[in-house]
Parts: structure tokens; C-alpha cells; sequence
């Protein structure tokens, strides 16, 4: 009697391996790791593994994606097995931390040399130089600002501001037509520091905001409760849709769809998750200025690929990562995640909200990579929850600002 089931699965090993690229016999091993915070992404790496592959077929590349969480808290942990050659990871404290702990080498001279020549924006090799030495291979980065439905706001006359006074305006204009003006989603904590960090760098500048997020400030300065202040301001007028604010902050997406609310505070990244009835429709503008002649610093955070300091095949990682500048593969990624690639190319588009994103980055003074990735490790935390009582009324600022000092202390 034939073995009906052998049979099919040994046609579905045959597809599975027609799929894939051929692997010499005794191949080398390049272990890389990454997130994958959705299905996109991951299709993205696997197309650029298997392109690597086909013209490297004597080295095996096996590749790890992890859930972002799991990811962040098991890093230092996988580096110091010495299982990785090649890890995906983030510019600003948490680069610098790794390279302090010895996790990390950085980049050579050819391969800096390399990156220059194919074009390379010298703003995301700066943003990863540590001591004179670049540690991380810029992938992609993406601006912060507001996301918005442009025929709302052409419904009501309504056009992006561009200072303060007009922001307020477009709050009032959009309260008055029965619209909240914003939406924050706060569940994690992370997405109300974008509202920190942009009330900090538009009053009181980049080098003020990076002493405060090294934790040589202290949040009971006066320049520090002026941030809350303006923020508090924002909260007690009615101006935040309150449901959201304990929501994920891709659920606050949908109030934006159905005109519920106005706009929301975010990276440009969140048009991944646009609809594709909509996606035309969606708008994307900078933080306006508030402090006359203050440049207008933008939080842009930087994700990288940076070099374990024990690894097993370090040639081959060479090999993976000069493919990479070569061949500008990481525009699957930066598509995918709709973001824009730190590699200059015309060729790269399909990018929402890209337009407006790079105007955003052509324009800024400077470059923050976003705070918990620049802030303090011991920062972090306390920040979290004197952000989570002042999101609650009465906004209180005194009470926000001596909650984070004396968690800071301890």
C-alpha cells in the first residue's frame, strides 16, 4: 500500500527547498538577530537573507526575529553567549550603554569609508559615533510630528500650523466643530515622552534637553516645570480625547480615521498601519515652534545593525553588511516599516507620509534620538510614572516633577 503521507510531505519539503537558495555543504554559519514588530518586517528580512544568500552561497545565514520586548530585555544576555555576529539595535543611551559594556566593536575604516561613498546621510553616521568611532550600521530613521486627516482639515479651513499661537488656534477650531483636537495613547508609557521631549526642545533647546535626559538636571529646575506647565495647559483646556489616553497607541489610530479626533503626536512609522482607503488622505506635520528663535530641534530616532564583540564569523558580517550598502537592500526594510532609509537613493520611494517626513528632517537643526532611548537608564522609570499621574487630573506639575525626583533618588 503506498504511503500516501510520506509522499506529500516529501513534495512539500521539495517545494519548500525550490524556495529557498542553495546552501553549500559545510557552509559557514552568520547568526544575525532583529525585531519584528509585524508580518512586513519580517517578510522584508527574509527577502534580503535569501538575496544575500543566493550570491553568498557558501556562507548559511540563520536569522532570529524576537518580539520587541523580549528583544530589549534578553540583548546584553545574547551579545555576551557569543551566538550573535549581527544585532539589530538602537542609537542614542541604549548604543552607548552596549559599547560601555564591551558588547560592542564598531565599524572599520572601509566600511565607514564604504558607507560615505554610497551615500550614507552623515547624520545617521554622526548619530551612532561613540568616542571618535562609529558602532552602529544606519538602517532607517524617521521624524516625529503630528499625524492628521487632511480632509478634515480641509473641511474646516484648517491648515498645518506653523507656530504655537497658530497650533492653539487649530485645537480651538477643531474643539468647536465637536472634534477633541488630540489623541494620546499612553498604555506603554513611551508615546507621552514624545510629548516631553518636544515641549523640552521647543522651549529650552537640544543641549539643555540632552543634560536633563543624562540626569544632570534636575526635574524640579524651573526651565524643566515650564514644560509641564505648557503641557498641563494643554490637558486642563479639554484638548486630549480622554479615552485614549490609556490606550495603546495604535488604537488611538481609529478615533483619526473616523474624525473623532484631530490629530495625534507620533513617529512617522505609524503609517504602516494606515488603511489603504485612507492612506491618501493622511497628513503629517513638525511640532511648531513656541520660543521665538529657538532652532527647531526634532526627535528622529535612528535604528541600526551593530557588530557583537564576540562573535564567531566576523568576515562574514562584513560580507553581509558591505552586501547591504552595495545593493541599498535596506529600502525593503524602510519600506516596510514606512520609514525613510539612512542610505540617499531616488530609487527609494513607496513611503507614506515621506514627503512631508523628510521635510521635517531637512529642516531640523538638530536630531534627538527620542527619550527612552537617550535618556538615563535610571531615568526611565521614574519619568514613566511622574508622566502617568500628570496625564490624570488636575495635571498637577508640582506634584509630577517631586514624584520623579524622589524616585530618582532612590
Amino acid at each position: 500500500m503506498v504511503d500516501r503521507r510520506r509522499i506529500w510531505l516529501m513534495g512539500v519539503a521539495l517545494c519548500l527547498s525550490s524556495s529557498l537558495p542553495s546552501i553549500a555543504v559545510g557552509a559557514e554559519q552568520l547568526v544575525v538577530d532583529y525585531i519584528v514588530s509585524h508580518s512586513a518586517q519580517r517578510t522584508a528580512w527574509i527577502r534580503i537573507i535569501n538575496e544575500f544568500s543566493k550570491a553568498n552561497p557558501d556562507l548559511e545565514v540563520v536569522h532570529h526575529g524576537y518580539p520587541q520586548e523580549q528583544y530589549k530585555r534578553s540583548f546584553s544576555a545574547r551579545l555576551r553567549s557569543g551566538q550573535v555576529d549581527l544585532a539589530f539595535w538602537y542609537a542614542g543611551e541604549r548604543l552607548r550603554d552596549a559599547v560601555q559594556s564591551k558588547l560592542l566593536v564598531p565599524l572599520d575604516a572601509d566600511m565607514v569609508a564604504l558607507l560615505k561613498k554610497k551615500k550614507f546621510y552623515p547624520v545617521t553616521l554622526e548619530g551612532t559615533r561613540i568616542d571618535g568611532e562609529v558602532f552602529g550600521f544606519p538602517m532607517y530613521y524617521y521624524p516625529w510630528g503630528f499625524v492628521y486627516r487632511k480632509s478634515l482639515f480641509q473641511s474646516l479651513g484648517i491648515e498645518p500650523p506653523a507656530s504655537w499661537n497658530d497650533f492653539l488656534k487649530v485645537c480651538e477650531r477643531l474643539k468647536g466643530a465637536g472634534v477633541t483636537p488630540l489623541g494620546l495613547g499612553a498604555a506603554h508609557n513611551w508615546p507621552a515622552t514624545g510629548w516631553f521631549d518636544y515641549f523640552d526642545l521647543r522651549l529650552n533647546g537640544l543641549e539643555f534637553h540632552r543634560k536633563v535626559l543624562r540626569g544632570d538636571v534636575p526635574f524640579t529646575d524651573p526651565r524643566v516645570r515650564k514644560v509641564f506647565d505648557a503641557w498641563g495647559e494643554l490637558l486642563r483646556k479639554g484638548y486630549f480625547f480622554e479615552p485614549t489616553i490609556e490606550l495603546d497607541h495604535e488604537r488611538v489610530l481609529p478615533y483619526i480615521y473616523r474624525k473623532q479626533v484631530g490629530m495625534t503626536l507620533m513617529g512617522s512609522f505609524v503609517a504602516a498601519k494606515f488603511p489603504e482607503a485612507i492612506a491618501d488622505d493622511m497628513g503629517f506635520f513638525a511640532f511648531p515652534g513656541i520660543v521665538r528663535d529657538m532652532p527647531q530641534y526634532e526627535d528622529a530616532p535612528l535604528d541600526v545593525l551593530v557588530l557583537p564583540s564576540r562573535a564567531a564569523n566576523p568576515h562574514g558580517r562584513k560580507r553581509f553588511l558591505t552586501f547591504l550598502a552595495e545593493t541599498g537592500a535596506i529600502r525593503h526594510i524602510a519600506e516596510a516599516d514606512q520609514t525613510l532609509p539612512a542610505q540617499a537613493d531616488a530609487s527609494f520611494g513607496n513611503i507614506r507620509l515621506g514627503d512631508e517626513a523628510r521635510q521635517v528632517l531637512a529642516s531640523a537643526a538638530g536630531l534627538s534620538p527620542f527619550f527612552d532611548r537617550e535618556a538615563n537608564s535610571e531615568l526611565v522609570g521614574p519619568v514613566f510614572e511622574g508622566l502617568r499621574q500628570f496625564l490624570k487630573f488636575p495635571h498637577d506639575t508640582e506634584k509630577a516633577v517631586l514624584t520623579i525626583e524622589t524616585l530618582r533618588q532612590k
